[in-house]
C-alpha cells in the first residue's frame, strides 16, 4: 500500500510500523482503533493492515492519500 500511494522509502521504514496508530489518529481519527498494523515489508514498502470490519477496510483505502501525506 505505501509504494503504490507514494511513500518515499526513507519514510517507510520501519517507525511507520510502529507509528500507525499516531498517523492513522491524525489522518482518519474515526478509524483509530478500528484498524492494526500487523506487518511491514521494509523492500517492498508493503504494510499490511487489519480492519475490524470490511467497511472500515473500505474507508481505510479511500483514506489512503490522507495517511501518505501525514506519514510524509
Amino acid at each position: 500500500m505505501m509504494t503504490e500511494r507514494g511513500m518515499a522509502a526513507p519514510v517507510a521504514g520501519g517507525s511507520v510500523l510502529a507509528d500507525f496508530d499516531v498517523v492513522l489518529a491524525a489522518a482518519v481519527p474515526e478509524l483509530y482503533g478500528r484498524v492494526r498494523a500487523v506487518a511491514f515489508d521494509a523492500e517492498t514498502g508493503r504494510l499490511d493492515v487489519v480492519p475490524d470490519a470490511p467497511a472500515v477496510g473500505t474507508q481505510l483505502r479511500w483514506s489512503a492519500p490522507k495517511l501518505t501525506t501525514v506519514a510524509n
